[in-house]
């Protein structure tokens, strides 16, 4: 073994600790305490690949070590010794310490030799899957900073687009205009999922501004707003009940990015054959849950019921009729991971899409 990984071990038997660094010195580097106490001290300023603790000893017990040691050197691997028939020991050792291992007395060489091979083993593959997170964490940063840099660089010139392109209706006639149309139609799809992309880039981010607020009511009916027109023109009726209370904190902005696209989602799917076409907006708080529950109904073409577990899955599309990117409920469901929320969806295929979403309340945490 080219690299000695250092090992600890703890534990009040004298004779015990010297027949251990005996036994591993050659292989391991072996630190030796008696004391639990002068233990943690030597985790707190020194790190260990591998902590043996013996769980009987005066000051403390073995698994008050290993909680300590977990807090303290959470990538150590930790492994519990005893000489007694004790489990709720193994229990508290596992679900407080975390341990790797648990070994009873008398060892044996061969056994523990084992045990500290695998030990070393779990470590460097920690110690790797570590590395790899983080280094996907950063590529996941870099992305999303990527993404928001160039969906506001893009937007400019888009919107730029569709001015040349209503001046450009007010110079040609006859089936011209049917043609600047449909590039019309095809670059505000495009500045829409510019749009969508935009927002995913927003989620989570620490430079974008946070707006905390307890006025729900207040910003459910303003987001709502930017919809009157299109609700309008496609003959539907808004039904709005809203709950309001002073002790619910949520973040405004990522309310509104969940009004949004449950609306927008309302509007695509509404049936167009009905003649009293509707959606309802409505939330409710859970007291005792500290909850808010925001429940967006509509009468629209519903989803069939094999389809509802994909429908938040990016770029899926349910239905033949659908126009938009398939980033809607994928950004509603990124929404509620954020925050710890969940989103629900019911449908019978037949008539009508209930999304419920619950939102905790930042008021533990955060301050408006």
């Amino acid at each position: 073994m080219a690299t000695k990984y250092k090992v600890l071990y703890i534990d009040d038997e004298i004779d015990n600790l010297k027949v251990f660094k005996i036994a591993f010195q050659h292989e391991f580097s072996v630190t030796i305490e008696s004391s639990p106490l002068k233990g943690v001290e030597l985790i707190r300023n020194e790190e260990y690949e591998i902590l043996i603790v013996d769980q009987r000893m005066p000051e403390m017990t073995g698994v008050e070590v290993l909680e300590n040691a977990m807090q303290l050197q959470r990538d150590s691997v930790r492994i519990l010794l005893t000489g007694y028939s004790d489990m709720q020991a193994t229990i508290n050792a596992v679900n407080k310490g975390k341990i790797f291992y648990y070994l009873s007395k008398p060892w044996k060489k061969e056994e523990v030799k084992g045990i500290l091979l695998k030990a070393i083993d779990h470590f460097e593959l920690t110690k790797k899957n570590r590395e790899l997170i983080s280094k996907l964490s950063q590529s996941v940063n870099e992305l999303q900073v990527f993404l928001y840099r160039a969906s506001h660089d893009l937007k400019a010139p888009i919107t730029t687009q569709l001015g040349l392109l209503n001046l450009l209706r007010e110079e040609v006639s006859g089936e011209s205009k049917i043609y600047v149309t449909k590039i019309e139609e095809v670059i505000s799809r495009l500045e829409k999922t510019i749009d969508k992309i935009r927002e995913l880039s927003d989620i989570g981010y620490e430079f974008v501004s946070k707006n905390y607020t307890s006025e729900i009511a207040i910003v459910v009916e303003k987001k709502l707003e930017k919809w009157r027109d299109s609700l309008d023109q496609n003959n539907i009726q808004l039904k709005l009940n809203l709950q309001q209370s002073p002790n619910y904190i949520l973040e405004s902005n990522l309310l509104d990015m969940v009004i949004d696209e449950l609306i927008e989602n309302s509007i695509n799917f509404s049936n167009k054959n009905l003649s009293e076409k509707w959606i309802e907006v409505k939330t409710e708080f859970i007291p005792e849950s500290d909850l808010l529950i925001l429940t967006v109904n509509d009468n629209g073409i519903g989803i069939e019921p094999n389809l509802i577990d994909e429908v938040t899955d990016p770029f899926f599309r349910g239905t033949v009729v659908s126009t938009g990117n398939g980033l809607g409920l994928y950004i509603v469901k990124k929404v509620c991971e954020l925050i710890n929320g969940s989103i629900t969806i019911t449908s019978d295929g037949r008539q009508g899409t209930t999304v419920a979403i619950s939102i905790p309340n930042f008021k533990s945490s955060k301050k408006p």
